[in-house]
């Protein structure tokens, strides 16, 4: 298991994050009309650096892998809105769309890696 540790590196960290900030966006979409609610996104290059280079894959217990609520702990920020509602709403769905877009395709993307890296190594031990 530690080679396709060393094989896949940081892309099953990068995933997680990903994922977590899309729900993260999609609660402000779902939150655009509550009064007061505040919009978040997660900052993935912070998460990412504090995750460090200790991530792993091979999981021999539940409590050794950090959920990817726990990666971004420190990494969810606020956003600054361009045009606060009067009720104290900072969502703005333009921007969350934008920024959903932007997530899924990040997020496709790290996925499509790994799907190469793993392709990769099935190819290998084959001897294709």
């Amino acid at each position: 298991m530690p080679q396709l540790d060393r094989a896949l590196g940081v892309l099953p960290t990068a995933a997680a994050l990903q994922a977590r900030r899309l729900e993260v966006i999609a609660g402000n979409i779902a939150n655009a009309s509550t009064p007061n609610y505040r919009a978040r996104d997660v900052d993935f290059r912070q998460a990412l650096r504090e995750a460090g280079d200790d991530m792993r894959l091979a999981v021999t217990d539940p409590k050794h892998i950090e959920s990817p609520e726990q990666l971004t702990q420190d990494a969810l920020q606020y956003r600054v809105p361009l045009a606060p509602a009067r009720d104290g709403n900072t969502v703005e769905t333009h921007v969350e769309e934008a920024a959903y877009g932007d997530a899924a395709g990040r997020y496709l993307a790290t996925l499509r890696f790994s799907e190469a890296v793993l392709s990769g190594m099935r190819k290998a031990y084959r001897g294709d």
